[in-house]
């Protein structure tokens, strides 16, 4: 008995599928290529049917307006993304250890009210966490954004999922040993998350670098604003100029395109290893 050979695709599925593709990163890098060539035209040229993605008379000047602010706005975002990253990644592995790995009672029901907090729209508690900040004292302060981002319940739910993955014999083989929870989670479930680390990364530093609603309700102050504040000063009551805004645009998107290439390789394993348990 002769196994069967697998068919191979028809030549116009090969085709077809190339054409989505390309249609697919078409419909992607569209935006984006509008952005750049916005960069390095006058504002005068911005608006010109047909759009021409090649400027006729190319321009720096977009660019050179950043130098006045920008750099502190830069600063700020640069600051902010990468304290707050490294505080949800602490509570994030921490909390999701002790719901994954440590027996309690419980547990399961308070991880569940947890999660369900996804659900819950930022707008709609923005008013009674505006005034506890207020009334701590930490308004226009970096550190409100800190605290009130300080926790996340999808990055907790994403480690849980990866560490559930990992063998009980290895935790239980430290704790035969000796070893306390404290050391199990530094020595043997933290080395192994790697994936889920590059994953929560990528997700919450996209998120804060880009964020603008929170930096609108807590930040007044110039020297305090971040980037995405930052690009509302190019819009005034009577006009926008949007050279200057698609340049600062460009800039913003490199550090997450750096990160995210940076980290592909565990993002792509972290996605795939927190769906294999549910």
């Amino acid at each position: 008995m002769t196994l069967s050979k697998k068919k191979k695709p028809k030549p116009y599925l090969k085709i077809l599928k190339g054409v989505l593709l390309f249609v697919m990163c078409i419909i992607v890098f569209a935006p984006l290529l509008v952005m750049l060539s916005s960069a390095f035209k006058p504002d005068s040229q911005i608006y010109d049917f047909p759009m021409r993605l090649i400027p006729k008379t190319p321009t720096i000047e977009n660019f050179s307006q950043l130098a006045d602010r920008f750099p502190l706005y830069t600063l700020n975002s640069i600051k902010l993304t990468v304290i707050i990253v490294l505080v949800q990644l602490i509570t994030a592995a921490t909390g999701a250890y002790a719901f994954s790995k440590m027996r309690w009672k419980g547990r399961d029901f308070i991880f569940m009210l947890y999660v369900a907090s996804i659900m819950i729209p930022v707008q709609s508690i923005i008013i009674p966490q505006f005034l506890i900040i207020r009334n701590m004292g930490l308004y226009n302060t970096h550190l409100a954004l800190i605290l009130t981002s300080a926790f996340t319940a999808f990055g907790t739910f994403l480690f849980k999922q990866f560490f559930m993955t990992i063998p009980e014999s290895y935790s239980e083989a430290a704790h035969i040993d000796g070893a306390n929870d404290f050391v199990v989670f530094l020595r043997i479930i933290l080395p192994l998350s790697k994936p889920v680390i590059a994953t929560q990364v990528i997700f919450a530093f996209r998120y804060f670098w880009n964020d603008f609603f929170a930096p609108l309700i807590y930040i007044t102050s110039r020297h305090l604003k971040t980037l995405p504040l930052g690009m509302s000063d190019f819009a005034t009551e009577f006009y926008v100029y949007k050279g200057p805004q698609m340049a600062a645009s460009f800039i913003s998107i490199i550090p997450v395109m750096i990160i995210f290439l940076a980290a592909q390789k565990y993002f792509i394993e972290g996605v795939a290893a927190t769906g294999v348990k549910g």
